[in-house]
């Protein structure tokens, strides 16, 4: 879910694999077309590990990425990388 609050751009990730919900929050590119998010805290635990990180990228009206890491508990952060395309 991403919000806004106050001045910052907020996104929650509801987590059904690691039954928690990180929040980060989000900076935007000089460009505007990247929003890159950095965890800011977590509310139900980190016992399944949680996400970490997030990366949108805008490459046009139809189409953008978002590149996803997920920390485990006690081993190397994985990486997620989705394209999705606007079906006509």
């Amino acid at each position: 879910m991403l919000y806004i609050d106050g001045d910052r751009l907020m996104l929650t990730h509801y987590c059904d694999s690691a039954h928690n919900r990180p929040r980060m929050v989000g900076k935007l590119s000089r460009d505007g077309q990247t929003v890159e998010f950095d965890f800011l805290d977590v509310s139900g635990g980190t016992t399944y590990g949680h996400m970490s990180h997030a990366v949108f990228t805008i490459i046009d009206a139809d189409h953008h990425t978002e590149d996803w890491t997920f920390t485990p508990p006690a081993d190397k952060p994985g990486q997620a990388h989705i394209d999705l395309v606007r079906a006509k």
